[in-house]
């Protein structure tokens, strides 16, 4: 690609708003980085509700080079891992791709609505098939959100499976 043209096509796509940085990413409220608000953990993997601590967790989320774009990097506490969100603006879909641990891999797609909130349909290695999970993120303020998984059955039932917490911005004025 030619200079002339590489310089073209950033005016255009700056003027027209496609670059990043311009505001119109739906994921820029979850931009920055997160931890868990006092450490608190609710699971239920089969055990019963746990309510645990998790020390030390740490997300940092950067839109890629377009602004319909999210990369979620978790490397606090393990299972390390990271969740990489796109955007389709005109099917308005949300599609998502995760790593977590060795063989934690998903895959779904879901909704972006217009406080930011997101809703994805998630099916994961590793577990039953057929089965898959809701997940819910949740703004509560602009530094706060709610994160919770539900699972499901291969009939749409509700399992009994979740977990969820609360995420707070670190350096909230910095945003």
């Amino acid at each position: 690609m030619n200079f002339k043209f590489t310089t073209l096509l950033l005016i255009v796509s700056c003027s027209l708003g496609y670059a990043q940085g311009s505001g119109n990413n739906p994921f820029k409220k979850f931009i920055g980085e997160w931890t868990l608000k006092a450490d608190d953990w609710t699971q239920n993997w089969g055990q019963g509700m746990e309510h645990i601590k998790i020390p030390h967790h740490h997300t940092v989320c950067k839109p890629l080079n377009t602004d319909n774009s999210l990369l979620a990097v978790i490397d606090g506490t393990p299972p390390f891992g990271h969740i990489f969100w796109t955007y389709n603006p005109v099917k308005k879909e949300v599609h998502h791709l995760s790593s977590f641990g060795e063989i934690r891999c998903g895959v779904g797609k879901g909704t972006v609505n217009d406080n930011g909130d997101v809703t994805l349909k998630v099916s994961f290695e590793g577990e039953a098939e057929g089965t898959y999970r809701i997940y819910t993120y949740k703004w509560i303020s602009e530094n706060e959100y709610e994160l919770r998984s539900t699972q499901y059955d291969n009939k749409d039932k509700p399992t009994g499976l979740f977990y969820g917490g609360n995420f707070i911005r670190i350096n909230a004025g910095k945003k």
